[in-house]
């Protein structure tokens, strides 16, 4: 839809981003929020991965106190403000929703969009990849929560800290292979029609990979929003005639360049 001569252009009316991976350091993610805060209100959906990796304690909410402060702006200035868990936020509760004014949800959160009903999940799930799938249920488990009610909060960041550089340098040695023997993760055409059951003919949006597409896998309407490397930013606007679009940006003159559509 174009807006005719003298007419305002339509207003996005929900925001999907995801795959920030947070770490301390200043991000283009905050200049992002920043923008938003000068928008009219509307919906903000985080799919997960916003940190890269988040403990259920103050020294987790000091960390990321920037952008933390920054969402709680945004819901005080009327936003709603959703965020499906990630594979990085899988110990998170209480505490995140209070430090970011998120609604927590898992594994999916549905939504409707105009007339475009939209499935909102993180994507680790639409990957085979069993390895993953049972370090997740062992974060799950009882004995990993018991583990970190023993611990303080220190010991638990140290651990996470050590994971995250093994995790890094197991992935620099997978780069350093020849293409034709590095382990592939993919997307399972099965998980993905699983995702998207119930969902009929609406559109299925999801992050984890890091990349930003969209295309139709096993007869499903599938988005990946991308993620935020550097100083850029992928994310997905949706409009009340529910059109979604895929958006880039990026933020080394923050306020100055506008936000590009992906085709």
């Amino acid at each position: 839809m174009v807006a005719t001569p003298g007419q305002p252009a339509a207003q996005p009316v929900l925001y999907i981003a995801g795959d920030v991976h947070l770490a301390g350091r200043p991000s283009a993610f905050a200049a992002f929020l920043d923008q938003l805060l000068a928008r009219p209100p509307a919906r903000l959906v985080l799919l997960g991965d916003l940190f890269d990796y988040w403990l259920e304690t103050d020294t987790g909410v000091a960390s990321h106190a920037a952008v933390l402060n920054r969402l709680r702006a945004l819901r005080a200035a009327g936003w709603r403000l959703d965020l499906v868990r990630g594979n990085r936020e899988l110990v998170a509760g209480r505490r995140l929703e209070a430090a970011s004014g998120c609604h927590l949800h898992w594994p999916a959160l549905d939504l409707q969009t105009g007339p475009q009903r939209v499935r909102v999940v993180h994507g680790d799930r639409l990957c085979h990849d069993p390895g993953y799938r049972a370090f997740a249920a062992w974060l799950g488990s009882f004995w990993w929560r018991a583990w970190q009610a023993c611990y303080p909060a220190w010991a638990q960041d140290l651990v996470a800290q050590q994971m995250r550089r093994g995790s890094r340098a197991q992935h620099r040695q997978r780069a350093l292979r020849p293409a034709g023997s590095r382990p592939r993760v993919f997307i399972d055409r099965r998980r993905v029609q699983g995702a998207a059951r119930g969902l009929g003919d609406g559109v299925l949006i999801a992050g984890h990979i890091h990349e930003s597409w969209r295309r139709r896998i096993g007869g499903v309407d599938l988005i990946l929003v991308g993620d935020w490397p550097g100083d850029a930013g992928h994310w997905v606007e949706g409009f009340a005639d529910g059109r979604l679009e895929r958006r880039r940006q990026h933020f080394a003159h923050a306020g100055v360049e506008a936000a590009a559509a992906v085709h």
